[in-house]
This record gives C-alpha cells, structure tokens and sequence, in this order.
C-alpha cells in the first residue's frame, strides 16, 4: 500500500546551544543564507515578531519555475521548536518542523523533518522519488551552511 504522505527526516549535530540555534532559525534574514543557490528565495511579506500564527509569503523559484508560497508558524517553543504549515504552495500539504536538541552543553542536534503531501494521488507517486532527492540534497546544503555560519562565531 502506497502512503499518500511521504515522510523526510534530515539531522546534524552542530557546535551551538539551542538557543541560539532557535534564535537563527526565528531570524527571518537567514533563510537567504542557507537556501542553495539552485534556488531562488525571495520574502515578499512578513508577520513580525516571528511568533504562532505569523505568516511568510515567499517566491521561490526552481528549474526556473517561480511560485508563491504562504507559511504560516504552527508551532515556537523556544528553545527547541519550531513548525510551520503550508497554507500555499505546489504540494497538497506541506508540514516542517525544526527540532533543536541539546547533547551536551556544546552540542546541538538540527532535526528537520518535512511532512508532505503531492498533489494528484496517486498519479503524483512516480514524483516521490525525485522529491526525496531534492529534499536530500536542499537539507543537506542548509545543515551544511547552518553548521558553518554557527561554529565560525
């Protein structure tokens, strides 16, 4: 039996508390600074304070397709998560949540994980495959930066 959601989860470890992981998460400004530079990330409006129940409208642009996006914060429990729903975007449903674990007073575990739904079920699941790869390698970019603009201060 096929599942008509499709489950991702990426993690690292980060030299960083949760603090202060949460608070570069809540800092709408670096979302540029870990999207890879296949896509194109563009905040067209923002709710601020960043807090449940702001709203993020985004364009973002991919193999040169742009679509708008609105988020909105399901979730903040500082320091450890933050979750937000899709309300538009190109998938039928589309959850994020970002869990930020201590391991120790030095360590940090980042836990994406992307609850989505594709569109068209289930003509749309001969697409799970090439999503999975994309998601692989957008989070593995975004840890990857995340990691490094963290551990250099």
């Amino acid at each position: 039996m096929f599942k008509r959601k499709q489950t991702f989860s990426f993690s690292s470890i980060i030299n960083t508390s949760p603090e202060k992981l949460f608070e570069f998460h809540c800092d709408t400004n670096n979302l540029p600074k870990i999207t890879p530079p296949w896509i194109k990330v563009k905040i067209l409006e923002l709710t601020f304070p960043l807090e449940e129940k702001s709203q993020i409208k985004l364009k973002i642009t991919q193999y040169f397709v742009s679509q708008i996006w609105l988020m909105q914060i399901d979730k903040m429990e500082a320091p450890n998560t933050i979750c937000d729903v899709a309300l538009k975007s190109p998938f039928k449903s589309f959850y994020h949540e970002r869990n930020f674990t201590a391991i120790d007073e030095e360590h940090t575990e980042l836990k994406d994980t992307i609850t989505l739904e594709l569109p068209l079920y289930p003509l749309s699941l001969v697409a799970v495959p090439f999503v999975k790869r994309d998601m692989e390698k957008m989070f593995a970019y975004r840890h990857e930066e995340t990691k490094k603009l963290l551990e250099r201060t």
